[in-house]
């Protein structure tokens, strides 16, 4: 029988065991939406975070990994709703199955030798977004095998035909969940469009040919368009955020023919965004950097 032990550490608690001169955290409990799990207890290093030690935390924002770390559990942040950033140091760490499953806010893993914003945020889209746990790999992120990698899986999920996976979901009994085909092929587009989105904000590595690659897939779903998706996620999904915006424009999603039914979506509760398609328009037809002065800070 294991005998576990408790700590109060910066964000909540946690229990541990000890196993040859090594912790292992068994269980993480957040009070606080930023969690610090320390790289030593008892003197001893915290190399091991256990099998869902964290699963279905509400509460947690950011978590903070310990340096020694080489072994995370199956299911370990596992429907973590609100996590969105993780830090940990470049280290050969094994990560179980599931580990981050449906993070779906998950936008950064930084490393915590570089801090580098946007291999951080390609980090963060392996386990959940691309899902290739196999590129979950700290030692490797940045490199260009690494990065080519994660480009052929960006390509196979957004080549893959929309309508695959709908049967199965059928035959399971979620219909109820996807109603029609048509829903599902919605909800399809919308995630291919958040992939080239994610892709083009972390456009580190990023080949002039898949770039525009991914511009062509946003302006094919732009307002006016048999399917809307990449409309659909800037304004559902990203309210004031400039860099989406600038991405969309720079796709070639504006046009004289949608832009009045652009901003009838926006009706009377997107100010900022009404008063940025305006100014864009201006700024356009007279060839000037509109992005250069423009802030929504």
């Amino acid at each position: 029988m294991k005998c576990t032990s408790e700590l109060t550490v910066k964000g909540g608690s946690l229990s541990y065991l000890i196993k040859d001169g090594e912790v292992q955290v068994d269980n993480c409990r957040a009070a606080e939406t930023v969690f610090v799990i320390p790289d030593r207890i008892e003197d001893l290093p915290v190399t091991v975070i256990c099998k869902k030690a964290f699963l279905g935390n509400k509460r947690l924002l950011e978590l903070v990994l310990p340096d020694p770390l080489r072994e995370v559990g199956d299911w370990a942040f596992a429907h973590c709703d609100g996590l969105k950033k993780v830090y940990l140091k470049k280290n050969p760490i094994i990560f179980g199955k599931g580990a981050f499953k449906d993070c779906r806010k998950l936008s950064r893993i930084y490393l915590k030798e570089e801090q580098d914003e946007k291999t951080a945020g390609l980090l963060a889209m392996t386990p959940v977004m691309l899902d290739a746990e196999y590129l979950l790999s700290p030692m490797e992120a940045g490199e260009d095998i690494w990065l080519s990698k994660l480009d052929a899986r960006l390509l196979t999920l957004l080549e893959k035909p929309d309508e695959e996976g709908y049967l199965k979901q059928v035959l399971c009994g979620e219909e109820d969940l996807m109603a029609s085909l048509e829903y599902y092929l919605i909800g399809r587009r919308r995630e291919k469009a958040q992939l080239c989105f994610s892709r083009l904000l972390n456009d580190f590595g990023l080949k002039q040919e898949l770039r525009q690659y991914l511009f062509t897939y946003l302006k094919q779903n732009t307002k006016g368009c048999e399917y809307e998706a990449a409309w659909e996620t800037v304004l559902e999904e990203h309210g004031q955020e400039k860099e989406y915006y600038r991405i969309f424009a720079d796709a070639g999603c504006i046009s004289e023919e949608n832009f009045d039914s652009l901003l009838l979506d926006m009706g009377e509760n997107n100010p900022e965004m009404k008063a940025w398609l305006l100014r864009y328009r201006e700024e356009e037809m007279r060839g000037e950097d509109f992005f250069a002065g423009l802030s929504l800070d």
